[in-house]
């Protein structure tokens, strides 16, 4: 009994700081797999109307050679307009940059804006160099949080869901010709969509979790959706001219969320 003891306190002894120093020792850097959630818009970019949508994804990152890696998931967004969902499952290829030392960011910071402010001894900056300043002082304090990059890059499969719907936007406006209406809106042209993606993910890592802000831009193969506008003279009613028929085809993300890495 008593060598039973003493062989349970022996491990306790070596198990328990072992198990300790390899959670303060965690690298992020050397986990092989990411498990992230985040939420943002989803933005229609250079058409009329200008629209945001709510974005959710869930997405898996397994880190296969060095630096490369790659990342599958699940989008979800609610429309309305065409239609009431989008779900995609995006699949991108990733490249993670190496996780900078706190210390590190911090002094390069600090140098930074040492070297912006050290040619101001002699004499008083004018106005544009204090608002350039600033910027700088601003980016480098930002610097020092968002201190691991991953760049990505791939294709989504989709499919727009629910019942087709045409809900239209009417504004006002004054022209030369006097008052005129706007109408404008969204139609659905195909429920299949294929869509190119790009974009970086920055974060902000905590031993093993991270605070992620991943802005990317999107371009649709597919013709899945137009912006319509069309122009109504304001005491008739009666349309002014032709529709203007846009295909959305690129779309901008940006959301933040919180990763797991393992």
């Amino acid at each position: 009994m008593r060598n039973r003891l003493l062989s349970l306190t022996l491990f306790l002894l070596v198990f328990i700081p072992l198990s300790a120093q390899e959670k303060l020792e965690f690298d992020p850097d050397y986990a092989w797999n990411t498990i992230r959630a985040e939420y943002g818009a989803l933005i229609p970019a250079g058409v009329t109307p200008s629209k945001s949508f709510g974005l959710f994804s869930m997405s898996y990152t397994r880190r296969y050679s060095g630096r490369w890696g790659w990342r599958t998931g699940v989008q979800y967004a609610q429309l309305n307009d065409p239609v009431d969902y989008y779900v995609g499952l995006p699949l991108a290829v990733v490249y993670r940059f190496h996780t900078s030392p706190y210390d590190g960011r911090l002094q390069k910071a600090i140098d930074k804006s040492l070297d912006d402010l050290s040619w101001n001894l002699g004499g008083d900056p004018p106005d544009y160099e204090k608002q350039r300043m600033r910027g700088s002082v601003i980016a480098n304090m930002i610097n020092i949080f968002l201190r691991r990059t991953e760049f990505f890059a791939g294709i989504t499969p989709g499919y727009l869901l629910g019942e087709e719907s045409n809900p239209t936007s009417v504004s006002g406006m004054t022209t030369s010709d006097g008052p005129i209406w706007m109408k404008t809106g969204f139609q659905l042209n195909n429920r299949f969509s294929l869509a190119a993606d790009a974009g970086v993910t920055l974060s902000i890592p905590l031993w093993r979790f991270s605070l992620d802000i991943t802005p990317a831009v999107h371009y649709l193969f597919t013709n899945n959706v137009s912006a319509n506008s069309q122009s109504f003279d304001f005491k008739n009613n009666n349309p002014i001219g032709q529709p203007n028929v846009q295909p959305v085809r690129w779309l901008f993300s940006f959301s933040g969320g919180l990763s797991f890495l393992f």
